[in-house]
């Protein structure tokens, strides 16, 4: 009879099984309902098979099975559905096989799926555990009861059941339960662990897949054992031809030795960081970084490691781009100024470890304001581009070009001769090589254009002097360049510094002297030939509190420089409407012309007029007293403009006269075009003109010129009385200069001059006609 027992209870161990591989079977089309009533289908089917081939008692109708272990596993581990199916097949199996212990058998059937549903309950809130021992008891509990249950089956049934194998029933389904739950929990863990495992495999192959990194594992001898990616483009070579290779199979010497040095680094002293460029399928070079860490044994390898590879190209790329933002100009990619300082530091240390001097030239474009005015700022970018492209070109490799900004240049000359003076010859031949090659024409517009540069260099010798210094230096050198006429070079010396410094001083004491008002008119008069005293020509003078008289010559061309030129011009043509004013109750002073000079500053301002009528109204001097001398050099600039304005004061009866005529371009077209009333000799014809035949044939022909064109004339500089002969025997009837008197103030002016008979102002020193 134990025999029999432990024969069904091992058939139906065995048939558990397929349990285990109802669990590993695939199938997502059932849904976990469908899922479910196949497991209770499954378990059905066992309990049928378990009575199909039961122990009997013979004439009794009574036969015993597994079916209890069975569907108590069923509602343990199937849950109420399994166990409901599972259940009725084997009630409705047992009805029909019938006998007398039908009824008991139901009951058996339904006490083993109840306990089964309590058991899982129980385990659910934690009372209870799935291990063995547990098993074990609950097993022994469940058949007690099913013991409990042969009770009713008829009287000598049960006596016969309890006296020859109720013992073994106990033991043998108590441990064959047991048994079969520690089977289904291990089949139940294993397919979670398997479930765990694909889930973790998913999770990892996304994780992969997103990842923009490359996986590696190495051994020792850097062969490679394994790779992870999600793009094998980015591979020195495909997966299936790395795997298995060493570096120094794949990479080129050089570059096996660096990435070796970091595996043995990494497995000697940790994990490791480096970056490389390596060239990818394709050809392509691109940049990685490299993190690894030691991974130990792996596949049989000892001393293997982790090599985890980030493509980081576009960040160097951005790395890049934001240090050419940083040290390089945008328009030409020249050094910018940041990048000049450090090549600069660098050349000054260099120049001191070798003993050879270096050079610094700053350069200028001369009138570039003008191109961009007239041409427009993309014309002017691109002179700027061809411009430092010249230079470049120009220079060597060693040597350093920057762009300042606007149109501002640098070169840095480095590794020049160990003496100054060949130094010096060097640095020059530089710049008139690439004066020269900067004054070729331009491709601008479709157009050659000409263009010229000034250049200020300095030379240095170790560190004696700072950066600062000597680009202060260059930059003094730069505006002697274009005080000599631009197109030109001037070296820096300690002359310079004073002449600088000098200026410096006198643009503030100029701006201090025109707030203190220290600027005084001077007047010069203008004789005619009769003697008689027609006008003056007012000359601004400086009479400084300390300095005494500051020549005009030394503060009129930094007035023009600074702008100040403009406010000492308005405040010297109030004073003049002023002394008008004055004059005009006075005999004699009363018809006495006015001639002051206008600076081209004044000239270019848009309001020019309006300022000039602004200031004659405001004074309510005569406008017709009032001549304002223009310079040829004001008529170059925009004669358009300037024929308007001109009209323009001329109708408020303001007359012009031209000065210094026949040193400029004397172009006759704009004579006839202008509303001008006089033209004026230049002393420097005058001087020589009774020695040099060529200085009074200018004078004879400006005269006739101003006679046919129905312009007066007036002589400069006429300091001697055969001079003035000479040009009244021409037809010039006015005159000026230190034969007549030099440029007084108004007190002494007033004071030289009297009047004669006929109430005409004449010079006192001058007998009356």
């Amino acid at each position: 009879m134990l025999l029999d027992l432990i024969k069904g209870v091992a058939l139906l161990l065995s048939l558990c099984l397929l349990y285990g591989i109802l669990l590993r079977t695939r199938l997502p089309w059932l849904g976990r309902t469908g899922r479910q009533l196949l497991t209770g289908l499954l378990f059905g089917s066992l309990c049928i098979v378990g009575m199909s081939t039961p122990i009997t008692l013979a004439g009794s109708g009574v036969i015993f099975d597994a079916r209890s272990v069975i569907l108590s596993m069923a509602g343990l581990f199937g849950g109420p559905l399994v166990a409901a199916v599972a259940g009725s097949m084997a009630a409705l199996f047992r009805l029909w096989l019938g006998g007398g212990g039908a009824p008991v058998g139901v009951s058996v059937i339904l006490l083993s799926v109840l306990t089964g549903l309590l058991y899982r309950v129980a385990c659910q809130r934690n009372w209870l555990s799935l291990r063995f021992l547990p098993l074990v008891l609950f097993g022994l509990v469940l058949h007690l009861l099913v013991l409990y249950l042969f009770t009713f089956l008829p009287s000598e049934a049960a006596q016969l059941i309890h006296s020859l194998f109720s013992l073994e029933f106990l033991l043998v389904f108590a441990l064959a339960t047991a048994l079969l739950g520690s089977l289904l929990q291990d089949a139940r863990q294993r397919r979670r662990t398997e479930l765990a495992l694909a889930r973790s495999q998913r999770q990892l192959k996304a994780v992969v897949h997103a990842m923009p990194d490359l996986l590696f594992v190495l051994n020792d001898e850097g062969r490679y054992l394994e790779m992870l990616t999600h793009e094998e483009a980015h591979l020195v070579r495909s997966r299936s031809e790395l795997l298995g290779k060493r570096m120094k199979d794949v990479f080129p010497p050089e570059q096996t030795a660096a990435l070796m040095s970091v595996l043995q680094r990494t497995l000697r002293q940790g994990p490791q960081c480096h970056e490389y460029q390596i060239a990818i399928q394709g050809g392509q070079r691109r940049w990685f970084e490299g993190r690894t860490h030691v991974l130990g044994r792996y596949r049989g390898h000892r001393n293997c490691i982790v090599w985890l590879a980030r493509d980081i190209t576009e960040r160097k790329e951005r790395e890049e781009q934001i240090a050419n933002l940083a040290f390089y100009d945008p328009l030409t990619g020249l050094p910018n100024r940041r990048l000049l300082r450090e090549r600069l530091g660098q050349g000054l240390k260099e120049s001191q470890r070798t003993g050879q001097y270096g050079a610094l030239l700053f350069f200028d474009l001369d009138h570039f304001k003008i191109i961009n005015d007239t041409l427009g700022h993309d014309v002017g970018d691109q002179l700027l581009r061809q411009v430092a492209g010249r230079l470049q070109q120009g220079v060597r490799q060693v040597d350093t070009v920057a762009r300042l900004g606007g149109d501002e240049f640098v070169v840095l000359l480095v590794g020049l001769d160990g003496q100054r003076v060949p130094a010096a010859h060097q640095c020059r031949r530089v710049a008139e090589k690439l004066l020269g090659e900067l004054g070729r024409p331009y491709r601008l517009a479709g157009q050659d254009h000409y263009s010229t540069v000034s250049m200020g260099m300095v030379l240095f010798l170790g560190e004696e002097h700072s950066a600062e210094t000597l680009q202060r230096h260059a930059d003094l050198a730069l505006y002697q360049a274009k005080a000599a006429g631009r197109n030109t070079f001037r070296f820096y010396d300690e002359s310079m510094q004073v002449a600088i410094k000098q200026r410096v001083s006198l643009e503030s004491a100029l701006r201090q002297g025109l707030q203190l008002r220290q600027f005084q008119p001077f007047y010069q008069p203008q004789v005619n030939e009769e003697g008689w005293v027609v006008g003056a020509e007012v000359l601004v003078r400086w009479l400084h509190p300390e300095k005494g008289m500051i020549s005009p010559a030394d503060f009129i061309p930094v007035a023009e420089e600074t702008g100040l030129i403009i406010p000492l011009a308005e405040l010297l043509l109030t004073q003049v409407c002023d002394q008008l004013v004055a004059w005009s109750r006075l005999p004699g002073f009363a018809d006495l012309s006015l001639a002051v000079n206008v600076s081209a500053r004044q000239v270019r301002q848009e309001d020019f007029v309006e300022r000039i009528i602004a200031q004659v109204r405001h004074s309510g001097a005569n406008p017709q007293r009032l001549k304002l001398e223009l310079t040829e050099s004001l008529l170059l600039h925009d004669m358009d403009d300037m024929i308007r304005k001109m009209t323009a004061l001329k109708a408020f009866g303001i007359g012009f006269s031209l000065d210094d005529f026949g040193t400029g371009y004397s172009s006759l077209s704009y004579l006839k075009l202008l509303p001008l009333e006089q033209l004026k000799i230049d002393q420097s014809f005058v001087r020589d003109l009774l020695s040099d035949p060529n200085d009074a044939a200018i004078a004879r022909t400006i005269i006739a010129l101003a006679d046919s064109l129905g312009l007066s004339v007036i002589a400069e500089g006429v300091e001697q009385e055969c001079q003035r002969h000479f040009l009244a025997a021409q037809g010039c009837h006015t005159y000026q200069g230190y034969l007549f008197g030099r440029p007084a103030a108004v007190v002494d002016f007033m004071a030289s001059l009297q009047l004669d008979p006929q109430g005409r102002l004449i010079l006192r020193s001058a007998s009356p006609t």
